[in-house]
């Protein structure tokens, strides 16, 4: 049977880097037949090809590298990697390439920072008792008084977690920075700074666990099934983690909705998409993914340790993420396969300190307008819309930043 191994050639090739306005063409093995319907896939993006004449070539509409690739009136804010598939149905059998990945090239980052290990964010918190736990963070703790220390409900006394079980109405409260109410512990890592920053490679660790009870009922002590939802009333998500920035001093000129560059969170957007299932999704710094990151189960009544290695950076082609995970599968945490089957994917991990498109120039005046980016912080949270959830209740423990995915383990197997 013909499939799309019938390919010869494509404008597109894998990790090649692109700039501007890039042709998207596929010239195909006639001999193997004519395919009925092609498209090509940028992320989640779907392109129709047609067919040039009677020639073996099929083009789509061109791809503008400094947008978005689903948002296209709007700029990208820095450069990014695109997994590419192409589609083609031969005598009504549907077939695909393998993903592959590709970068944009519209900003020069020129020579920013590049460190390994900073033992200055070394930190751990301190689980010891309530008051320990508090001092051991340098940030602030918004709906500290619904955080309490408590046994670990599978190790008893020998460990012990924080239990968080936060009511819709803490949204009222006078230390809620919004309207959404939310549980977070925020640590900048190290003080006086505010945060990682341009260059940082660190692996921040932690272990939660989400009750047996499904329920979002006041008094349950229960944590939801996550409901659809409806972008255009309210979101039904329930974030647990975020790397976020940029934090104050964030310039007006940025768009909309900035601020974490990697979220741990229950969501959904259809009924089609499985329920009780944490992820990380794609954002605005990495829009080309073609789905889920990384995509795990809530593990009901029983711990789930993870841990994330990060380089800090702005720059695709610097910045990078790794993902370890364990669920009582083995006595440690274990890398996760991402796209392409990489445990190490290129990613923007930090936000641009400029979003101007470096087309055709990236430098005003001699000076470089891509400089760096902001400092950035690691959340422990229950984060929520408003109204969407009476009370949801989760625990936690091991939050921890290190050099290595070993010295941040929560081991919550061992």
């Amino acid at each position: 049977m013909a499939g799309v191994w019938a390919i010869q050639s494509a404008s597109l090739t894998p990790d090649a880097s692109y700039k501007g306005i890039v042709p998207l063409t596929v010239q195909f093995d006639l001999g193997a037949g004519i395919p009925s319907a092609v498209s090509v896939s940028l992320g989640r993006t779907s392109r129709p090809m047609t067919r040039i004449g009677g020639t073996n070539i099929w083009q789509a509409a061109p791809w503008d590298t400094t947008r978005r690739l689903r948002d296209t009136s709007t700029l990208s804010p820095s450069n990014y990697c695109a997994w590419v598939q192409v589609h083609a149905t031969y005598s009504g059998a549907p077939q695909s390439t393998q993903p592959f990945p590709v970068y944009t090239a519209n900003y020069d980052y020129g020579g920013l920072a590049d460190r390994s290990w900073n033992p200055q964010i070394e930190w751990a918190a301190d689980y010891s008792s309530m008051s320990a736990w508090l001092a051991s963070f340098t940030g602030t703790i918004f709906g500290r008084s619904y955080a309490s220390l408590v046994n670990d409900p599978v190790r008893g006394k020998s460990r012990k977690a924080i239990k968080v079980t936060l009511p819709d109405s803490a949204r009222f409260d006078s230390d809620q920075p919004t309207n959404s109410p939310r549980f977070q512990a925020q640590q900048p890592t190290a003080s006086p700074w505010r945060g990682v920053t341009e260059g940082d490679t660190f692996y921040v660790g932690f272990a939660v666990y989400v009750p047996k009870t499904n329920s979002s009922a006041a008094g349950s002590g229960g944590f939801p099934t996550v409901r659809v939802s409806d972008p255009e009333k309210t979101n039904k998500h329930i974030a647990i983690f975020q790397m976020f920035g940029p934090q104050a001093s964030e310039p007006t000129s940025y768009p909309a909705g900035r601020g974490a560059i990697t979220i741990i969170d229950a969501n959904r957007n259809s009924e089609a998409e499985a329920p009780d299932r944490f992820h990380i999704d794609a954002n605005q710094l990495n829009g080309g993914d073609p789905g889920f990151l990384v995509d795990f189960g809530y593990n009901r009544g029983a711990w789930t340790d993870i841990v994330l290695g990060i380089k800090m950076s702005a720059d695709i082609q610097r910045g990078w993420i790794e993902v370890y995970l364990n669920q009582g599968e083995h006595s440690s945490v274990q890398p996760v396969r991402l796209f392409g089957g990489k445990t190490r994917l290129p990613r923007v991990t930090a936000w641009p300190s400029w979003s101007k498109p470096a087309v055709p120039a990236t430098y005003v005046g001699g000076e470089l307008v891509t400089g760096g980016s902001y400092s950035h912080r690691t959340d422990m949270q229950i984060y929520r819309s408003p109204t969407a959830y009476d009370e949801v209740t989760l625990l936690h423990t091991g939050h921890s930043v290190g050099p290595t995915p070993e010295s941040v383990d929560p081991r919550s197997y061992a």
